[in-house]
């Protein structure tokens, strides 16, 4: 899930539920891209978008582009004052 956080942010930070479900790349049920949008748009409801993408930065768990992209993202959230 972390990695597709980071990778769909923006959809799911901007978009719909449905319109995040039908841009998912990978070959997910709808009811898996569903799962994934909705609980990603609810870290954005409960404004916990910035430390999600903390969490990411630092963890162990994601490879070094994904860490990279979620640090970027991050800075790039924080400097535009989206919180």
């Amino acid at each position: 899930m972390l990695t597709y956080f980071v990778k769909y942010y923006y959809n799911f930070k901007d978009k719909s539920r449905d319109e995040c479900i039908m841009l998912f790349d990978e070959d997910f049920t709808d009811k898996a891209k569903g799962t994934r949008t909705g609980h990603a748009q609810r870290i954005f409801r409960e404004n916990k978008h910035l430390e999600a993408l903390t969490i990411i930065a630092d963890s162990n768990r994601v490879d070094d582009a994904t860490r990279k992209r979620a640090t970027n993202d991050n800075n790039k959230e924080k400097n535009y004052g989206h919180e």
